[in-house]
């Protein structure tokens, strides 16, 4: 058993080592994906952010419209 996590541990390791000695000997190309990739999501959680800013604006005018009509069609005394 002891010998199974220790290989386990032991590829891990190896696997990591390789991947980042890849990354430096072809000066990262083969991960440029990842930033494409990151860029891309970053444009969407904006255009998100966005979005939810003109609902909380939106609802903010309702809100004042809702008062307004409110005090139209029942008057306080």
């Amino acid at each position: 058993m002891f010998k199974l996590i220790f290989r386990t541990i032991n590829i891990i390791v190896l696997l990591t080592i390789l991947t980042i000695g890849l990354a430096f000997w072809k000066g990262g190309e083969p991960f440029r994906w990842v930033g494409d990739g990151m860029v891309t999501i970053g444009e969407k959680v904006s255009d998100v952010g966005d979005l939810v800013d003109e609902m909380i604006d939106g609802g903010k005018k309702v809100q004042k419209s809702y008062k307004e009509l409110k005090e139209v069609i029942e008057p306080k005394e």
